[in-house]
């Protein structure tokens, strides 16, 4: 049997817990999917992404699987990013973002 806290990959997941301004919900979610959309299929080493919506209609959770740290750690660190950032920061309420490692996994998520 393996070891259960062995990392079965590389990946590594970022979650950004957001939650737009008053009067900035719309704008922010058309914006980010716009970005996401466009520019997801050129970002080297990402594997997907997800934007969810609160049950309370006003948070949103925006979450990225990226093949390894150093893929996450290139996109982030890109002019693209920060140009988007730049967008996005005053559209929103300061966010918690983490980074995550996997431990476990079933399915596909």
């Amino acid at each position: 049997m393996s070891d259960p806290h062995q990392t079965p990959t590389d990946e590594i997941i970022t979650i950004s817990q957001v939650t737009p301004k008053p009067g900035q919900y719309d704008a922010f979610v058309t914006l980010q999917t716009a970005f996401q959309t466009r520019v997801a299929p050129e970002i080297d080493g990402l594997l997907g992404g997800r934007l969810f919506c609160g049950d309370d209609g006003k948070t949103l959770v925006i979450m990225a699987r990226f093949r390894s740290r150093a893929d996450l750690n290139n996109w982030t660190s890109s002019p693209r990013f920060a140009e988007h950032m730049l967008r996005v920061r005053p559209m929103i309420e300061p966010a918690n973002p983490g980074r995550f490692t996997v431990l476990y996994q079933s399915g596909n998520v």
